[in-house]
Formats: C-alpha cells, sequence, structure tokens
C-alpha cells in the first residue's frame, strides 16, 4: 500500500468517488466536472512533498469533494469513503468557512481509526517502537515446532493494524481448540503475553502459554538503580507488602481493572508518610512523599 499524504489521500478520494460516479450515475456530473477537475483528478495522485501552493490545493480539494458529495443522495462505497475522509481531514467553523485539521485546530483522529486509503476504509497505519511501521493489517501465523518433524501452521488470523498483539491471543486458542489443534504450550512473542492470557489460558484450555513478559515500567526498573517492586516482599496471606527497609505497608487496596484490555487486575499498596519520611535511601526509592507499589494479583500464582 504506497504511503499517502494526507492532501493526496483527500485527492485521490475525490477522484475514486469520481470515477464510481461516472459508471454509475454520470448525469450528476453534468455541470460539475469541468477541465479544471480534469487535470485535478484524471489520474492517480503524485503530488510528492514539495507542493506549491500547499494551502490552496487543500482548500480546493476538500471544497471539490463537499461540492460532490452535496449531489449524491445515494452514495456508493467510494463515495462513502469520500465522505468520511473528509469528516477526518475538514471540518467547518463557526462562521460555515471549510478548515484543514490540525491536532491543533480541529483536532485528528487517533492512528487507530484515521483511514489512510480510499479504496480499504479498515486499513491502518501502526508503529511498533521506533524502526518497525506499516500501513494495512497484521497477520497472525499459528504453526507447530515439535522437534523432527515438518512445521504446520494450524491458525491463520487477519486484524487491523492497529489491533495489538494480546488482544489477539484468545482467538488464537479458541479456533484451534475447536478443531481439536490446541498444543500443550504456546510459544508467543512478548507482544501477545500478559499476566491475564497465561491464567485464561491455562484455567480455559490447559494450554501452557510461554514468553516474555512486559518489563516492570517503573523508573527505578527501567534505570537499574533503587528499588524496583522485584525489591519489596509480598505477602499475599497477610496483604501486606514490606519494603528493602523492613518498613510495612499500611494499606492494601484492589485489585482495581487497567486501562489495557490485556492488563490484569492491579492491587495497589501504600505506605504512609510516616514510614517514608526520612527516608535512609530517599533517591532510591520515590522523589514523592511516600511510596505506592502495585502488582497484579495473578503474580501470586506465579509465586507459588
Amino acid at each position: 500500500m504506497r504511503d499517502l499524504t494526507r492532501l493526496e489521500l483527500v485527492t485521490e478520494a475525490v477522484r475514486a468517488a469520481l470515477e464510481e460516479v461516472a459508471r454509475t450515475a454520470g448525469h450528476l456530473l453534468i455541470g460539475l466536472v469541468d477541465e479544471d477537475w480534469g487535470r485535478r483528478y484524471g489520474r492517480p495522485v503524485r503530488l510528492g512533498k514539495n507542493l506549491t501552493r500547499p494551502k490552496t490545493r487543500i482548500l480546493a480539494a476538500g471544497d471539490d469533494a463537499c461540492r460532490l458529495l452535496e449531489r449524491l443522495h445515494r452514495p456508493g462505497p467510494q463515495a462513502e469513503a469520500l465522505r468520511q475522509v473528509v469528516v477526518q481531514n475538514h471540518y467547518r467553523d463557526a462562521a460555515g468557512r471549510l478548515r484543514w485539521r490540525t491536532a491543533d485546530d480541529g483536532g485528528l483522529p487517533p492512528s487507530s481509526s484515521a483511514i489512510i486509503s480510499p479504496y480499504d476504509t479498515t486499513a491502518r497505519y501502526v508503529r511498533h517502537g521506533h524502526i518497525i511501521r506499516w500501513k494495512g493489517f497484521a497477520a497472525h501465523l499459528t504453526e507447530t515446532c515439535a522437534p523432527g518433524s515438518v512445521n504446520v501452521i494450524t491458525d491463520v488470523a487477519t486484524t487491523s493494524a492497529a489491533t495489538s498483539d494480546a488482544q489477539v491471543l484468545p482467538g488464537l486458542r479458541a479456533r484451534p481448540a475447536r478443531r481439536g489443534l490446541l498444543p500443550a504450550e504456546h510459544l508467543v512473542d512478548g507482544g501477545y503475553t500478559s499476566l491475564v492470557h497465561l491464567e485464561r489460558a491455562a484455567a480455559e484450555h490447559q494450554v501452557t502459554v510461554s514468553g516474555p513478559l512486559t518489563v516492570n515500567p517503573t523508573r527505578q526498573h527501567r534505570l537499574g538503580e533503587g528499588f524496583s517492586r522485584d525489591d519489596f516482599h509480598i505477602d499475599f496471606d497477610r496483604q501486606q507488602v514490606t519494603c528493602p527497609n523492613g518498613k510495612v505497608s499500611a494499606g492494601w487496596h484492589g485489585p482495581y481493572p487497567t486501562s489495557e484490555l490485556a492488563g490484569a487486575p492491579l492491587i495497589v499498596t501504600r505506605f504512609a508518610k510516616n514510614q517514608c519520611q526520612p527516608s535512609p535511601d530517599p533517591p532510591r526509592c520515590t522523589s514523592a512523599p511516600a511510596r505506592n507499589v502495585g502488582f497484579p494479583r495473578e503474580l501470586r500464582d506465579l509465586q507459588l
């Protein structure tokens, strides 16, 4: 899928809608399409990055799109795609003037819903880290890997590129289960793992999911200095946590749901201010008046 700038996207969406209308209801274009329209939309769009009069082109493409859509009472697929592209890239101000959306002016849709092609409005843009990025979809393949045998693909799933791998994992178990192809152990990479999925795979399908878990996100763990969560002793039976300096937490709360679909509910323990101040290790523990420690409740099962 060729990368399109936002202006190229709008322009190509107009061109695609024009071709659709010309095939199905050409009379609607009478009095609208003239020689200038032919020059702008007569062939696939390749505008390049160094445009002359970019603001003029932006407003012209948006105005052309709106004029075309006003004539269509029963829009086809390409005209509907054009309508969605216009909504995501233009808006009308209080005076009714068509404006070009920016992050600070009108706002832009998130990548999980932003249309990147007028020919497939379900394709999405995604970036993993600072290097890997693509536009389109994601394919998830499951194959056997038994020693001394041929590897056989047992499941294929296609999702939006913006769908996280962790959201896909339940389906990667459910479909093979219906076909009697569940493995005893499922090897996955770090994008698919979470404590919730490890627990559900074992409980619902008796499958051991093996793969690297998400690293501890705390500053102390990330920098490799100070007291991270792993330095605290968690006593689930007594519902208390002991810090490296021997202080016992003053509160045990939760578990609370997290914002991540695949995230495990978190238990949060709190230390009182008078326990942390004065602290013998303030830089190594926390810069706040007191320390909170959060951890998933499934951590208990991994400790047993």
